[in-house]
């Protein structure tokens, strides 16, 4: 495990996004979004995670299955999410300006990344609002 870790550094957040996919467990992302939850989200530039914004992002599930539902910066701008594989989901801001998929490093990171020109660069990273942030603890939760 270590040596997984060691390499993804050397690679920056586009390796450990890779590494922290391969570690996770095999349980669907979308139960992480379950009812309403909270998180913290910052901006990620290249392979250096800025500060987590004051306003986190709201999930909500349409229904028990937490298949699809919305999403929300509350006062800053709204949309819906909807499951597209195992531990990844498609969000779109209401209105189609702006779309990213998500994908669960486990039930307390995510990270976010869009489609740019056939890539697919990290945009963002997630954790469960009040969760404690350092890299160790991305990797190892």
């Amino acid at each position: 495990m270590a040596e997984k870790f060691q390499m993804a550094l050397k690679f920056g957040f586009a390796g450990l996004l890779l590494l922290t996919m391969l570690l996770a467990t095999t349980g669907e992302a979308i139960e992480y979004l379950k009812g309403t939850t909270y998180w913290d989200v910052a901006e990620v530039q290249g392979i250096t995670v800025g500060d987590f914004h004051p306003i986190s992002w709201r999930f909500e599930s349409y229904d028990a299955d937490a298949k699809a539902g919305t999403v929300e910066a509350q006062g800053a701008w709204s949309g819906t999410w909807k499951e597209v594989g195992c531990k990844t989901i498609y969000c779109e801001i209401t209105g189609g300006y702006d779309s990213w998929y998500l994908t669960f490093v486990n039930p307390r990171y995510f990270f976010a990344y869009k489609e740019r020109d056939g890539s697919y660069p990290l945009y963002r990273l997630g954790k469960m609002k009040g969760e404690p942030y350092n890299l160790n603890t991305v990797v190892s939760a």
